[in-house]
């Protein structure tokens, strides 16, 4: 069990040094501590190339276990602690909008309000599953239902997305049709089995943006898109970028468009919020139209 916060550390940065920088140890703690991990279960966890660090097929099925795991012993605990502090708002939301979008703007929420005590759930399944100890979901898709308010948040946009390493390695990177001879990493099609939607691969979103070659399905395959992110970021490859999950990290430098085309899919996403809650609690009112604000260059994206 205490090898189990070093290795998901690990496996969220891919990288042992930032690993042992967030848990205040040594390297050689981290790495001895995934050494013990390997021992006990009998498999490698990790694979080292160099600098670059990544996931095995069971460091990955470890990860998402640990994951899940801690979101939802998070999730009852929250459920548990009783607080009379009416101004804890709680949000249901998919772990990669959370990690890829909502981490990023948490700042912005503390310095605005102060006073507002923020709880996110994250899950694999649907958002609106939660609802029940949620305050409010962000869900992909809606059926509009007579106790439910929401709000249309944005559509989804797709392009390919690499580091500036990458890029730099590859200067023939230029066109559609060279998409078919990079590095491409992969999501698995098991990231959807939760959604009602098809799945957005490389196949689909190369025909979409007019590949005229075909796309190799060899390189790196993940089911977790924050990883999928982070292999990016680190150079191994180009990835799948969905604007409202990729736009920090185009702002920061971390990642690149290679290339202008891009695909708008009809998906839209939206704020769903019980209105007998809504109706009776302000500063839910305040939060949902800081998501609507923090959301709006989403939408302006897509005219």
């Amino acid at each position: 069990m205490s090898s189990l916060k070093p290795f998901e550390a690990t496996a969220r940065h891919l990288n042992f040094s930032q690993a042992a920088d967030e848990l205040f140890v040594t390297q050689a703690a981290v790495s001895k501590q995934i050494k013990l991990l390997e021992e006990f279960l009998g498999t490698k966890l990790f694979v080292r190339r160099g600098r670059t660090v990544s996931l095995t097929d069971d460091g990955e099925k470890l990860y998402q276990a640990v994951t899940l795991g801690l979101s939802y012993i998070a999730e009852t605990a929250s459920r548990i602690r009783v607080r009379e502090n009416t101004n804890r708002i709680s949000i249901a939301m998919r772990l990669a909008f959370a990690s890829q979008f909502m981490a990023a703007q948490l700042s912005s929420l503390q310095e605005e309000f102060p006073d507002i005590d923020l709880n996110i759930l994250t899950t694999e399944q649907d958002p609106n599953s939660l609802l029940d100890s949620a305050d409010m979901a962000i869900v992909l898709g809606h059926e509009p239902q007579p106790h439910l308010h929401a709000d249309l948040l944005f559509s989804e946009e797709v392009f390919p997305v690499c580091s500036p390493s990458y890029l730099q390695r590859h200067p023939e990177f230029t066109t559609v049709d060279s998409l078919a001879d990079q590095n491409l990493i992969h999501l698995r099609d098991t990231h959807w089995r939760s959604l009602r939607w098809h799945p957005i691969n490389w196949n689909v979103l190369a025909a979409k943006l007019g590949c005229m070659n075909p796309i190799k399905d060899s390189g790196f395959s993940l089911d977790n898109y924050s990883l999928l992110i982070q292999s990016a970021i680190s150079g191994v490859g180009v990835a799948i970028g969905w604007l409202h999950l990729v736009h920090d990290q185009l702002e920061r430098k971390h990642l690149v468009r290679p290339l202008q085309e891009r695909y708008a899919i009809d998906r839209k996403h939206y704020l769903v919020i019980p209105r007998d809650r809504l109706e009776s609690r302000s500063e839910l009112m305040v939060i949902r139209k800081w998501i609507i604000d923090k959301t709006a260059f989403l939408r302006d994206s897509g005219n």
